[in-house]
C-alpha cells in the first residue's frame, strides 16, 4: 500500500527496487508507444535486459496491478521466448470498479495500455502512471552544460533519471509561480520557483541560491550556484555533490502537479546528516501539497526528518507509510517479508524490526562493551 508520502527501506537486494519496477515499466510503457501491446524492458526509466533476466523459472503470465479509491486495473504479459527480446506483450487487462469487473483479452492495439473505450476512471488512472517522475541514485552531478528534454511536450517536472533536466525546468519556470502550500516559512510572500529553490535550499546549505540560463543558439543549459558569500555564481564542480544531487530533487518537489507521482533513490545522497532530515521534511511537505512522493532509502536521518514533520503537523500521520524488506532468507524463519511500522502523531513509530535502522545503536553498545 502507497501513502501520499512512502518510504522503502531494508536489506539491500530485499526488494525495494524491485516493488518500484512495474511502476516504472508501466510509465515507460505508456510513453513509448500508446498503441502498442508490449511492455518495453528497456528505456529511459528502467532497463532490465530480456525477459529471461527479469522473471522467474515459473510459467505462466507475469501480473502488473494498480489502483486507487475508484478503479483498479490488472495486466498479464507474458514472453513466448525468455531468452531473446526485451519486452513482454500484454495478453489481458483486468478492469474493476464499483459497477463490476471486466476482462479484456483480445485486442489488436491499445489505447494508453488500455482497451479502446476503457472507463474514464481508468484513464485517469493510467495517465498518472505515464506522469511518473523518477529520479535515480545515479545523477548527472557537476556537469558544465546539461541538456533540455526531448520532445515538444515534456512530461510536467520530468527532470530525467539522473536530474539531467532539472536546470532546464528551472530556467523555464524560474519566474512562475509555486503552489502556496509548498512555499517555504520564511519565505510564504515570495512564491517564484527561483526564491523558493533558494529558501529550501538554503535549509540544506546556508544562504544558497541557484540560476540557469539557456547557451545562445544550442538547446544546452548552464546551471550556476553558489553557496554563503553571496559572491559570483560558479559552476557546480565548484560547489560539490551535495547541492547539485540535490537540486533535482527541489526542482521537481515545487514543480510537482498535485496527484503526480514522484520516486527518488536515494535522496540522502552526498548530504550531510542535517542535510539529510532537512530533505525529509522537505519531502513531506510536497507529500502533503498534493504529489505522491515515494522514496527508496537507507537514512535513518531522512526518516527522522519525516517524523519530525509528522509532529510538527506539516503532514498527518496517516499520510505516511513505512515498509521495511526484510532478507528473503529470513521469511523461512517466520520473519515478516515486509514489516510496515506505524506512526503515530507525535512522529512515534509502533515496532522496530531487526535491522530497522539499529545499526548505530549495536555498534554503540559494541564499543561501550555492552554486547
Amino acid at each position: 500500500p502507497l501513502a501520499p508520502l512512502t518510504m522503502l527501506t531494508g536489506f539491500n537486494a530485499a526488494g525495494k527496487s524491485t516493488a518500484l519496477q512495474g511502476l516504472l515499466l508501466l510509465s515507460q510503457a505508456l510513453r513509448a508507444d500508446n498503441h502498442s501491446l508490449e511492455l518495453p524492458l528497456n528505456g529511459p526509466l528502467a532497463s532490465l535486459g530480456t525477459p529471461g533476466e527479469v522473471l522467474d523459472s515459473r510459467k505462466g503470465d507475469v501480473i502488473f496491478g494498480i489502483e486507487d479509491d475508484k478503479t483498479g486495473i490488472e495486466w498479464a504479459a507474458r514472453a513466448e521466448d525468455r531468452a531473446k527480446g526485451i519486452s513482454m506483450q500484454i495478453v489481458k487487462i483486468v478492469i474493476k470498479d464499483k459497477e463490476g469487473k471486466k476482462e479484456y483479452d483480445s485486442f489488436k492495439r491499445l489505447e494508453m495500455l488500455l482497451p479502446i473505450g476503457a472507463v474514464e476512471d481508468a484513464s485517469q488512472l493510467v495517465e498518472r502512471l505515464r506522469k511518473i517522475i523518477f529520479l535515480s541514485a545515479v545523477r548527472m552531478g557537476t556537469a558544465d552544460v546539461y541538456p533540455s528534454p526531448d520532445g515538444p511536450s515534456p512530461v510536467n517536472a520530468d527532470v530525467g533519471t539522473q536530474g539531467q533536466f532539472a536546470p532546464w525546468w528551472f530556467q523555464d519556470r524560474i519566474d512562475g509561480r509555486i503552489d502556496e502550500a509548498l512555499c517555504h516559512p520564511t519565505q510564504s510572500e515570495a512564491s517564484s520557483l527561483r526564491r523558493q529553490f533558494n529558501a529550501w535550499a538554503s535549509d540544506l546549505f546556508p544562504d544558497a541560491e541557484g540560476n540557469a540560463v539557456q547557451i545562445e543558439k544550442t538547446n544546452l543549459i548552464r546551471l550556476e550556484l553558489r553557496i554563503g558569500d553571496k559572491g559570483d555564481y560558479r559552476r557546480p564542480s565548484n560547489i560539490g555533490y551535495g547541492l547539485t544531487y540535490a537540486f533535482p530533487i527541489i526542482v521537481a518537489g515545487l514543480l510537482a502537479e498535485t496527484n503526480q507521482i514522484l520516486i527518488i533513490d536515494s535522496p540522502e545522497a552526498h548530504l550531510h546528516p542535517l542535510g539529510q532530515s532537512q530533505m525529509g521534511r522537505f519531502l513531506a511537505r510536497v507529500a502533503a501539497a498534493g504529489a505522491q512522493v515515494i522514496i527508496e532509502t537507507h537514512s535513518d536521518h531522512v526518516l527522522n526528518g519525516i517524523r519530525l514533520a509528522v509532529r510538527d503537523q506539516t503532514i498527518a500521520p496517516d499520510k505516511v507509510a513505512v515498509h521495511f524488506f526484510n532478507h528473503a532468507n529470513q521469511v523461512k524463519e517466520n520473519v515478516a517479508r515486509v514489516v510496515s511500522p506505524l506512526i503515530d502523531k507525535s512522529g512515534n513509530l509502533s515496532e522496530w524490526p531487526a535491522g530497522f535502522f539499529d545499526q548505530s545503536e549495536k555498534d554503540l553498545a559494541r564499543l561501550a562493551g555492552w554486547d
